[in-house]
């Protein structure tokens, strides 16, 4: 993913997670901190889409009351910019274009803005824009001014993405702060919020006494030495002007100061992308904060349905593999056994007639899961299975690993509750097809000891001398077609005879193997089963839960960005 299009996509999430969580949320406080470096890097890439040869762009940005439209119309020997002794007069971006027509390209820089004439800005409705032609200066060369709203009022985070688009188009930063203003934090935070990007900078330190002008100096130099890694850059100190020879006089001090930078301004154009490089590094850890704590709440969360599968496999392998009365598979081995003895005439009537009725399948898919009628196997791992749900309920329901993927981890367990049910339904489903797909390795199993038993020609026909074989057969129907239990099989005396007289002959130990080895293969179907049918549903539900509550990066599109920002040959190249 290209680095303006991760931007815009995180944008997008941040704003829809915003939307939807209490304010006091720790999300939602880191989220709007986010907001002013997410906002500003966005409008940096935007501007290298722009004509490499447009007119130079100043822009005036400061605190409310500092004087910056005054500023404006001193620079423009003219009375472009509207002024008010009220705060927040201005609350749209207002540019002046001197010796230079409107850019086109404004409306597309400016995202999701409206260009009006300036005296149409609606005064409540802050998405919008002006840009008109001016007469100004004749010093002046061709550029455009803006006027921009403050960044520090009350009302200034519903106009902060105007100011920082506009701080973004500017080749020259003309910083205006009052005397009461310039130690204010806000101004700070904005100062050293734009560092990155490395434009040249002019202050005007605006309504200085004579008596406080050396502190007031001297003092701001110290604060940008202790906020910014740039050397101070030049100050006007500028009077209250009582006169229009002073206004005159503070207009061409301004103007001066102003020239002199423009040209540096125009050099630093070319080294455009390598700042915005840099803007993007110095904010990207605290952006994928917010996304590492996504995907180590998915990791944990993996790491959850895993413990808890290996502890349904326990269940299931201590109430029903090793137990020594509950195990039922290799009777039902044992019952093919029988069938496979019985005298040709006999045995395939048998088959056929077990195969007609197609127990287990009609009994296990048309009972409930408590129904007599379901197997023991069945009944242990659904057990197993409801034992791990309600495990899983009980972490979704602890704080999640970090605070900043509450809602993500609240809005997973919310999915959970409303699809537990289902996923249980599917599995009782997946586990009556594995029982009925693993009859195969039960009959093979029974061929094995049959076709061991023909080596043994004297065993085999003593067997099929007998009645013995006979009378389990039947029983060996009875319990393929659903009409005795396992249980019942094992315990009757037929059965008993049989099974004790098979282990006492050589046959002993090879059925001890064969039993083993098909313990061990449903172990592993069972675990497959598990892993590749319940592991991966549950494993796939923070994928459903709602968008509005997750950003949905992985790890791989981290990667790629952090690739990105590190790469330094090529820069913006990459995006």
């Amino acid at each position: 993913m290209e680095l303006k299009a991760f931007l815009d996509r995180y944008r997008q999430q941040s704003r829809a997670l915003q939307a939807h969580l209490p304010a006091e949320s720790p999300l939602a406080r880191h989220l709007t901190e986010l907001e002013p470096s997410l906002e500003l890097t966005r409008a940096a890439l935007a501007k290298t889409e722009l004509p490499p040869d447009h007119t130079l762009q100043v822009a005036v940005v400061g605190p409310t009351q500092a004087g910056k439209s005054s500023i404006v119309n001193l620079i423009l020997d003219t009375e472009a910019a509207g002024v008010s002794p009220l705060a927040g007069y201005t609350v749209h971006p207002q540019g002046f274009a001197h010796r230079a027509e409107p850019a086109d390209w404004l409306d597309a820089y400016f995202e999701g803005y409206r260009r009006l004439p300036r005296e149409q800005l609606p005064a409540d409705r802050y998405t919008h824009f002006a840009v008109e032609p001016v007469s100004g200066h004749p010093e002046l060369p061709a550029l455009t001014l803006w006027d921009t709203p403050d960044f520090d009022s009350l009302r200034a985070r519903h106009y902060l993405h105007g100011v920082l688009r506009t701080a973004a188009l500017a080749d020259l930063l003309l910083v205006v702060v009052s005397k009461d203003k310039y130690a204010d934090r806000a101004v700070w935070d904005m100062l050293t919020l734009l560092e990155p990007l490395g434009q040249p900078v002019l202050v005007c330190l605006n309504k200085v006494t004579p008596k406080g002008r050396d502190t007031l100096l001297r003092s701001w130099n110290e604060k940008w030495r202790g906020h910014r890694a740039d050397p101070p850059p030049p100050v006007i100190p500028l009077p209250y002007w009582q006169d229009e020879e002073g206004r005159r006089q503070a207009g061409a001090q301004v103007r001066a100061a102003l020239l002199e930078r423009l040209p540096l301004a125009q050099r630093q154009r070319r080294q455009r992308d390598r700042r915005i490089l840099e803007l993007a590094r110095r904010y990207w850890p605290a952006w994928r904060q917010p996304l590492e704590a996504e995907i180590a709440a998915d990791k944990a969360w993996r790491r959850q349905v895993e413990a808890a599968l290996v502890q349904a496999i326990e269940i299931y392998r201590h109430d029903f593999l090793d137990h020594p009365i509950a195990y039922e598979t290799f009777q039902r081995a044992l019952a093919e056994l029988l069938i496979l003895l019985e005298l040709p005439g006999i045995g395939k009537p048998m088959l056929w007639m077990r195969r007609t009725l197609t127990w287990p399948l009609r009994k296990l898919l048309g009972k409930g899961k408590h129904d007599q009628a379901i197997p023991e196997e069945l009944r242990v791992l659904i057990h197993s299975v409801e034992h791990a749900l309600r495990r899983l309920q009980q972490v979704l329901a602890e704080p999640p690993p970090s605070e900043l993927a509450q809602p993500w981890w609240q809005s997973l367990s919310r999915h959970y509750q409303e699809t537990m049910a289902d996923t249980l339904d599917a599995f009782q489903q997946d586990a009556g097809r594995y029982y009925r797909e693993f009859q195969p390795q039960v009959e093979a199993a029974a061929r094995e000891l049959y076709e061991k038993l023909k080596e043994m020609p004297v065993t085999l026909n003593a067997l099929r001398a007998t009645r013995l074989s006979a009378d389990a057969a039947g029983l060996a129907l009875l319990l393929q077609t659903g009409g005795i239990g396992p249980h019942d099989f094992f315990l009757a005396p037929a059965v008993l005879s049989l099974t004790s007289w098979l282990s006492e002959t050589a046959l002993g130990k090879y059925m001890e193997r064969v039993a083993a080895r098909l313990k061990q293969q449903q172990l592993e179907a069972v675990q497959n089963m598990l892993a590749a049918r319940l592991g991966q549903r549950l494993r796939q539900l923070p994928g459903a839960i709602d968008p509005a509550y997750r950003f949905g990066f992985d790890a791989e599109t981290l990667t790629a960005v952090d690739q990105q920002l590190q790469e330094r040959r090529y820069g913006l190249r990459l995006f």
